[in-house]
């Protein structure tokens, strides 16, 4: 039953009989494996070993080839995740250079933008007080409306200016103990005024003996703008606003400025705090850049403060910022500034 060739072959070397099996791994044949005993025939034992040796020669060949194939797989992957490193890289660093200008851009627009701002409240301002002769009452109205908008897009350019020194990490903080009921007080008499035109009631609540924080006066006074002026702005004609100041859990000073405004919906106060967040609001002429939470949280982290926001949709809302006492500065000093929205 051999092939003729293999016939002649074997005649021609004197074996008179050979062993010859097949070697097979994955149901698939690699190839075969043969033996003879020269002049003696082979037995049915030679057989079975000769079985044994091709199964575990039929393993290392196809364990060799896989291993071959991983290896050859493996350098390919190396390949494309270093050249995907490598783009993932490029982009990232052309988003950098994207935002870092963008950044310049609104701090040289902010800043350039407020002179003719300046130029404009003046010339309304004098107009209003008669300079250019008398005024009549449409006049006036239209004068009067013409610097409640100017007051507000002086705001929304005061934020883009302070968020884009945030985002160029220009700010500087010039610590030292601030009074913080003080600051509040300031703060709370300046939007009286504001607050009385909508028939809000402003309050102020504290205790006497409240502790000093370790702070820049500055940025603790735009932190109780920024939250002020949104609870004015969100708030109803005939709302409450309230400001109170008390003791810390851990020995510093909690704040909460609540409001009886309109409030934020459930689903999106989580993102509150985001850079143009983009939460709709009932009363659209009051939706602003969305800047201001996002600086307030930042100067608060800057702080080693907390902040976080309770909130009822139709009922108002209450923002909470804690700071950490003087004697616990020396100790987060060595600390980066991190900002918290959890509850303490």
């Amino acid at each position: 039953r051999l092939h003729p060739s293999i016939s002649e072959l074997a005649n021609g070397v004197g074996v008179p009989s050979f062993a010859c099996v097949p070697l097979q791994s994955h149901n698939q044949t690699l190839g075969f494996l043969a033996g003879d005993r020269g002049a003696q025939p082979c037995s049915h034992e030679d057989l079975a070993i000769l079985l044994t040796i091709a199964g575990h020669v039929a393993s290392a060949i196809d364990n060799a080839r896989t291993y071959a194939h991983l290896a050859q797989l493996t350098q390919h992957l190396e390949y494309r995740i270093e050249a995907r490193t490598k783009e993932l890289s490029a982009a990232n660093q052309l988003l950098q250079d994207h935002d870092h200008r963008r950044s310049v851009f609104f701090s040289v627009a902010s800043h350039e933008l407020s002179t003719p701002m300046t130029a404009i409240r003046s010339f309304a301002d004098n107009m209003l007080d008669g300079v250019a002769g008398p005024v009549t009452e449409r006049q006036n109205t239209y004068l009067t409306r013409i610097g409640h908008n100017l007051d507000r897009l002086t705001r929304i350019i005061n934020q883009l200016l302070n968020w884009s020194r945030l985002d160029l990490n220009r700010e500087v903080l010039n610590m030292e103990p601030v009074c913080v009921r003080q600051v509040a007080g300031l703060v709370v008499e300046s939007n009286r005024t504001v607050a009385a035109e909508k028939a809000i009631t402003l309050g102020l609540t504290f205790p006497e003996d409240l502790p000093k924080v370790q702070a820049d006066r500055d940025k603790i006074e735009q932190i109780f703008w920024n939250l002020i002026g949104n609870a004015i702005k969100f708030t109803p004609r005939g709302g409450t606003v309230s400001v109170s100041i008390t003791h810390d859990a851990g020995g510093g000073v909690r704040v909460c400025v609540a409001d009886t405004g309109c409030g934020i919906p459930q689903e999106h106060l989580h993102r509150v705090f985001d850079e143009f967040s983009r939460i709709p609001s009932p009363i659209p002429s009051s939706q602003g850049t969305q800047l201001g939470l996002f600086i307030t949280k930042s100067l608060v982290g800057m702080h080693h403060g907390t902040i976080w926001v309770e909130s009822t949709q139709d009922v108002g809302t209450r923002f909470y910022i804690s700071f950490p006492p003087i004697e616990c500065e020396s100790e987060r000093a060595e600390r980066p500034a991190q900002s918290s929205q959890n509850d303490p």
